[in-house]
């Protein structure tokens, strides 16, 4: 049986909230995934699924996960110091000594800096809640610690938990980092993609071999989502990617509702954030769009980025210094506002310039001219 993201959290604190090790999956959002294809819960790996575009976990590997971190003996009298002071960067130990030196800056508790700094048998618990409520492996350390008065200490069971946790994590992490096709590491190459079933790792040559180039078939047709659901993106190419890598949407123009071909999920996101035109190829697959290229325009987000490109304005009486600052804004009757600000006075000096609409206008009609060329 299926569960969404917040019913595989409800069932695993109902099976572990008697327990010494409470387990909770609050921390887990759809993002999770975008790095690795599983979630730690204690020391068990637990795959998640995404079903009908929406994350899952099957209740099976919830159950299995809950269970067995619930049977872990835990003896409060058998404490070990964490090693938490000097440990090595990027591990369990490391994470917790940064919360709870943030922990003990943000509460006003004095630095650790030495023996009897907190008075003894301080625990974890009493740091902040925004602090006590993070997690590891699913579970939350800093309840579970004790200050001797000259170190922390931590019951040994669970300081072996996430040891071991670190062990699965450190071999799954290299598997998520291995070309399904073929089997070539992705190392420090961004390979893991998004699709319909989950992400997926593939090398430039395997996504080439799985998905064809985008020719353009689609130029000039308006977009549906019978058609996006008939016709799947994923069978073509990214066609803004620098390599090959498999696309997922079919984007399309919001204001004349036209096909522009398909992109990947990244590429897709960042066609709506600013300075999205200066990537290589963005103008010329905006203006896949017919009617944008018919009438010269682009789409008013991107208008703001125009102007920052093409517009010149005239320096402040008051200022002869390079600007510090510079934001554009489109406002809603097409007019953009630029607004500067120099930190080098005192008080800082800001002001703002408003570029009418008719201005803006001709600013985007050159803009794609130089970039397409006139008549094209």
């Amino acid at each position: 049986m299926w569960l969404s993201l917040q019913a595989a959290h409800q069932r695993l604190a109902d099976l572990t909230h008697h327990t010494a090790v409470p387990a909770h999956l609050d921390h887990v959002n759809r993002y999770t995934f975008s790095a690795t294809s599983h979630v730690l819960i204690g020391d068990m790996a637990v795959p998640g699924y995404k079903y009908r575009q929406q994350w899952r976990f099957l209740d099976r590997d919830i159950q299995k996960s809950g269970k067995r971190l619930a049977g872990l003996e835990i003896d409060p009298g058998d404490l070990v110091d964490a090693g938490l002071e000097g440990s090595e960067p990027h591990t369990w130990r490391s994470r917790v000594w940064q919360w709870i030196s943030q922990a003990t800056y943000a509460s006003e508790l004095p630095r650790m800096q030495g023996p009897g700094v907190l008075s003894k048998n301080f625990t974890g618990q009493q740091l902040p809640e925004a602090f006590t409520q993070r997690t590891i492996a699913s579970t939350r350390p800093l309840p579970l610690m004790v200050w001797s008065g000259k170190e922390w200490l931590v019951p040994r069971a669970y300081a072996a938990v996430l040891d071991r946790a670190e062990e699965v994590e450190a071999s799954l992490a290299a598997q998520d980092d291995v070309c399904s096709g073929c089997g070539t590491p992705a190392g420090s190459k961004q390979w893991r993609s998004s699709s319909t079933s989950g992400f997926v790792v593939l090398c430039p040559s395997c996504a080439a071999q799985a998905a064809r180039p985008y020719t353009g078939h689609l130029r000039g047709r308006q977009y549906t989502k019978a058609f996006a659901k008939r016709s799947p993106a994923e069978a073509f190419l990214c066609r803004m990617c620098p390599e090959p890598r498999r696309a997922l949407y079919w984007d399309h123009c919001h204001s004349h509702g036209l096909f522009r071909g398909p992109l990947c999920v990244k590429c897709n996101n960042s066609e709506g954030t600013r300075g999205f035109i200066d990537r290589p190829g963005a103008v010329e697959h905006l203006l896949q769009c017919t009617d944008c290229r018919a009438q010269r325009t682009l789409p008013l987000q991107h208008h703001a980025d125009i102007v920052r490109c093409l517009a010149v304005f005239e320096p402040h009486a008051a200022c002869t210094h390079e600007l510090s600052w510079r934001w554009f804004y489109v406002e809603d009757d097409g007019s953009v506002l630029a607004r500067f600000q120099c930190y080098q006075h005192q008080p800082e000096l800001v002001w703002s310039v408003t570029v009418p609409s008719d201005e803006v206008k001709l600013l985007v009609s050159r803009f794609i001219d130089e970039a397409i060329g006139p008549g094209l």
